[in-house]
């Protein structure tokens, strides 16, 4: 039975970890990484690749434009690996953009998304809550156990945060928009508040954590924090803070995108490899087990 070919290309550590993790599915080729991951074949150019692959791993595209992310010698573009592409070759990407999308589909390829994948996001959670966690312990000069806490927000990365701060000791309150969402935090044991009353209680939170990306902690929010008290905004961009007036003001803050990748590489790009797997398996590819 023909091996499902993989061609990993650019990105940070939870690529290689990704190629890694899908050598177990078939035969993985990268390019454009720091560290080509175990049991993978390491090509120099897309050139050298000798026969053409099934499947595209692309990493998060941070960018318009048809370049690739890659290791800092490298620059490499779409429209050099599409070349090396079987033909209906699934094409897969974190966060691509609409011109990076047009050009893969104009070529026939099927162009996937693994960043809007449901699992993907709820397995992400724990990391990004780990990631939140660890922030806070080297931000602060206070133990995370006994501070008061606030969580912006109460999707499924807020629910990750609030369980693991409160496991490790810590005064958890839920701000959220939705009655019904508060109403849920308390029932989980939570204190929780309208978004809209923050302004009278906000000063006496040590850790804020938002999750909303939307304005949230703006000039006047900013102003009756406490001084020594830190935001980490978890939040895709926008995100939820004013970080100008914050600077201004100097209060700490924290815009921790990507944490997955930085606090747990090895566990985002398995999240990713895993995905790619469900992705290949609604697709019918028959060698995939």
């Amino acid at each position: 039975m023909k091996k499902t070919i993989f061609l990993c290309v650019g990105g940070d550590a939870r690529q290689t970890y990704t190629a890694q993790a899908l050598t177990k599915l078939g035969r993985v080729y990268t390019y454009g990484m720091d560290d080509k991951g175990e049991n993978t074949i390491l090509l120099s150019s897309p050139e050298q690749l000798t026969e053409k692959a099934d499947v595209l791993v692309l990493p998060l595209m941070k960018g318009d434009g048809l370049l690739i992310p890659a290791c800092r010698n490298i620059k490499v573009s779409c429209s050099d690996v599409s070349p090396h592409l079987n033909k209906n070759a699934l094409v897969t990407g974190g966060l691509l953009r609409r011109d990076q999308i047009e050009y893969f589909s104009s070529l026939g390829f099927d162009v996937k998304d693994y960043y809007k994948r449901e699992e993907l996001v709820i397995r992400n959670c724990i990391p990004t809550a780990e990631g939140a966690l660890q922030i806070a312990m080297q931000e602060l000069a206070v133990t995370v156990n006994g501070s008061a806490v606030l969580v912006i927000g109460y999707g499924r990365v807020a629910k990750a945060c609030a369980k693991l701060f409160r496991a490790v000791g810590a005064q958890v309150t839920i701000s959220a928009r939705k009655l019904s969402a508060l109403a849920e935090a308390e029932g989980s044991g939570y204190d929780a508040t309208l978004i809209s009353a923050l302004a009278d209680c906000l000063g006496k939170y040590t850790i804020i954590i938002n999750t909303v990306p939307a304005m949230i902690l703006d000039e006047k929010l900013l102003g009756v924090m406490d001084k020594n008290s830190l935001i980490i905004d978890l939040a895709s961009r926008p995100g939820g803070v004013d970080f100008d007036a914050a600077a201004k003001m100097n209060r700490r803050v924290v815009w921790a995108l990507g944490l997955p990748a930085k606090a747990a590489p090895m566990t985002a790009g398995e999240i990713i490899a895993r995905t790619v797997t469900d992705i290949l398996h609604e697709r019918g590819t028959k060698n995939v087990t």
